[in-house]
């Protein structure tokens, strides 16, 4: 268990809009080849749309861990806010990717979305706690 506070800063991914592009780029490449053009036409609009609703959506905060006694707790932060403690879950730790959820709220801690050192030490504290549980 760390004895000391640890802090990431999430910064907004690229890497999260890659999956959304490529599969409804496929859908549209099909649409373009089957379906009339108009149809086409709105599909492409509508994933122009959605990809620019996803990347004003992408997370953006701090995250740290604060020990207390034998356990300790998480603490979220939007860029201009204050602390407040949150119940964060990992279910998906793997070399590139890291699943959490913050309370109700889903964040996947993409390869560009915070440092690598702090990624590394992110991905070691959730194997220590996951073994506590």
């Amino acid at each position: 268990m760390p004895s000391t506070a640890i802090a990431i800063s999430f910064a907004p991914s690229r890497w999260a809009l890659l999956p959304p592009l490529l599969s409804g780029g496929g859908v549209i490449l099909l649409l373009v080849w089957q379906a009339p053009p108009g149809i086409a036409a709105l599909a492409a609009l509508s994933l122009v749309v959605g990809l620019g609703w996803l990347a004003r959506r992408r997370p953006r905060g701090r995250l740290r861990f604060v020990p207390l006694g034998d356990g300790g707790e998480w603490q979220w932060a939007e860029p201009r806010g204050e602390w407040r403690r949150v119940r964060l879950d990992c279910d998906y730790l793997g070399p590139w990717l890291i699943g959490l959820r913050l309370g109700a709220r889903r964040l996947w801690v993409w390869p560009d979305s915070a440092a690598p050192e702090a990624r590394r030490r992110l991905r070691r504290l959730l194997v220590v706690r996951r073994g506590m549980i």
